[in-house]
C-alpha cells in the first residue's frame, strides 16, 4: 500500500511541477515536488513529442498530397509555367511549414519548456511552466495593487482631510525623549527612523515615528531631537518648520 501511494505521489508531483514555482510551498509535504522537477520536465518533452510527430506526419503528407495534386492538374490542363521542383521543393519545406500550425507552436513550445525545466531541476533551480508562471505573476501585482489601493483609501478616511503639522512638545505628546514631535496628518516620504531633518535653523534627527488615533483620526508622529553629536549624517530631508514653532525654538 506504501509503494502505491508513494507511486501516485509521484505522479501528482510530476503533474504539480508544472505549476509556479512560488506555490510549490503550499502544496502538501508528502508532494516532493523538487524530486519530481525533472521527470516532469523529461515528461513534458516525451509529450511534446507524443503531439508533435502525429501531428508533423500528418502535415507533411497533406503537403505531399497538395503538391501532388498540383503537379497532376498542372500535367492534365498542360500548364506551361509550372514548376515541379518550386512545388516539391517547398513540400520538402514542411518541417518548418509544420512548426507554423498550431500543432507545430505547442509542439516547439512543449519541447522548449520542457528541456529548460529538466535542464533547471538538474541544476537545483527548478521552475514550473513559464505561461502558468507569468499569469501567476501578473495576477499577483494585480491583486497586490489591489490591496495596496484599498489600504491606502481606507488609511486616508481614517487620517481624514490634509491639514497642517502641529508641534507639540515630547512631554505632551507622551514622547519624553525628545525636544519636540511633529504631529503629521499623511505619513511623509523618506521620514524614516535615524533620517536628518534639516531646517532653518537647526539640524534634528528623527526616533521612532509613531501612529496614534487624535480626535478620531489617524496621525503619525515624528519625534524630533536636535542634532548635536558628530555622527555621519547619511540620510536627510528639509522640512520648514510651522512659524509657531521657529518662535518656540528661538525662545
Amino acid at each position: 500500500m506504501t509503494a502505491l501511494f508513494r507511486a501516485a505521489a509521484l505522479v501528482v508531483a510530476v503533474f504539480a511541477a508544472v505549476l509556479p514555482h512560488r506555490l510549490w510551498i503550499h502544496l502538501p509535504a508528502w508532494l516532493e515536488i523538487e524530486s519530481a522537477a525533472l521527470v516532469s520536465g523529461i515528461g513534458t518533452v516525451f509529450v511534446a513529442a507524443a503531439v508533435g510527430i502525429p501531428g508533423f506526419l500528418a502535415h507533411a503528407a497533406a503537403a505531399a498530397s497538395l503538391a501532388n495534386e498540383t503537379m497532376i492538374k498542372a500535367e492534365m490542363h498542360r500548364i506551361k509555367d509550372y514548376n515541379g521542383a518550386l512545388t516539391q521543393g517547398f513540400s520538402g519545406l514542411s518541417i518548418f511549414t509544420f512548426m507554423l500550425t498550431p500543432v507545430g507552436l505547442v509542439t516547439m513550445y512543449l519541447a522548449g519548456t520542457g528541456t529548460a525545466r529538466a535542464i533547471a531541476a538538474w541544476f537545483d533551480d527548478p521552475v514550473g511552466d513559464p505561461i502558468l508562471t507569468g499569469m501567476d505573476t501578473f495576477f499577483l501585482r494585480l491583486w497586490q495593487r489591489g490591496e495596496t489601493g484599498l489600504s491606502r483609501q481606507a488609511r486616508r478616511l481614517r487620517e481624514g482631510p490634509d491639514t497642517a503639522d502641529r508641534i507639540v512638545s515630547g512631554s505632551e505628546a507622551g514622547i519624553p525623549d525628545c525636544d519636540f514631535v511633529v504631529i503629521s496628518t499623511r505619513r511623509k516620504p523618506g521620514w524614516d527612523r535615524g533620517v536628518a531633518v534639516l531646517t532653518r535653523t537647526a539640524c534634528y534627527r528623527i526616533a521612532e515615528p509613531v501612529e496614534r488615533t487624535i480626535g478620531g483620526r489617524l496621525r503619525t508622529l515624528y519625534p524630533l531631537s536636535e542634532h548635536r553629536d558628530l555622527e555621519v549624517i547619511r540620510r536627510s530631508v528639509h522640512y520648514d518648520l510651522p512659524v509657531s514653532a521657529r518662535s518656540e525654538r528661538r525662545d
